[in-house]
């Protein structure tokens, strides 16, 4: 069951009190920059109730229409940030705006940080600039202790995994492209496009994904 964050930045919003303008935050966030990664958990938890609440809707019909207009990314791009609010919390924001850590790396040593900071060899490290150094240091450490638990290193990926993972990158790129189009109204357009799906179908079939069969 998803729950709402509590959001601390004022410049968020007022969501707790069911008064969010949705026009305000748009102005007060108008350059967050989330695309340089400059984007906090308060943003992340505003674009959620954005979505979940269909509040873009006073904006626009589509919520990948709105992502691109008017927060100047993708839909794929604005999903996956909430994602990240839903797995990890506020603190992977915060760690990330001090060390860049990708979410993979994170989840890794995930269990070693709170809302104390980073917990290195016992003592936390409060997540505040002043303790950049600090902190991306014990990441280091705590990334490298995370590679196996005899200190090995990780093993390769595997090829079929690594495969499937870049597919389904491929996949959502194209989809937030495709609810980008208008409407086709082409025949021979619409043609092209419905043979390829029934290709895609096809092969996806032949790899044991029978749900597209439904």
């Amino acid at each position: 069951m998803k729950k709402n964050l509590p959001i601390v930045s004022p410049k968020a919003g007022e969501l707790s009190s069911g008064n969010f303008d949705l026009g305000t935050w748009l102005g007060r966030r108008q350059a967050f920059g989330m695309m340089a990664g400059k984007a906090t958990a308060a943003d992340a938890e505003c674009l959620r109730q954005i979505r979940d609440r269909r509040l873009y809707r006073s904006k626009t019909a589509k919520w990948s229409d709105f992502c691109a207009q008017y927060i100047g990314a993708s839909k794929t791009h604005v999903d996956r940030m909430i994602r990240h609010l839903e797995e990890f919390g506020p603190q992977f924001f915060q760690l990330s705006e001090l060390t860049r850590i990708p979410p993979e790396a994170y989840r890794a040593i995930a269990q070693h940080v709170t809302e104390e900071g980073v917990h290195f060899d016992g003592q936390p490290i409060p997540l505040t600039q002043e303790n950049s150094e600090k902190i991306a240091a014990a990441v280091a450490e705590l990334r490298k202790r995370a590679t196996s638990p005899t200190g090995e290193e990780p093993r390769p990926p595997d090829p079929e995994e690594a495969a499937f993972r870049g597919i389904e990158k491929r996949l959502d790129a194209l989809i937030a492209r495709i609810e980008a189009l208008a409407p086709l109204q082409d025949p021979k357009r619409q043609l092209s496009f419905t043979s390829r799906m029934l290709r895609l179908r096809e092969s996806a079939a032949a790899v044991g994904l029978k749900a597209w069969l439904l």
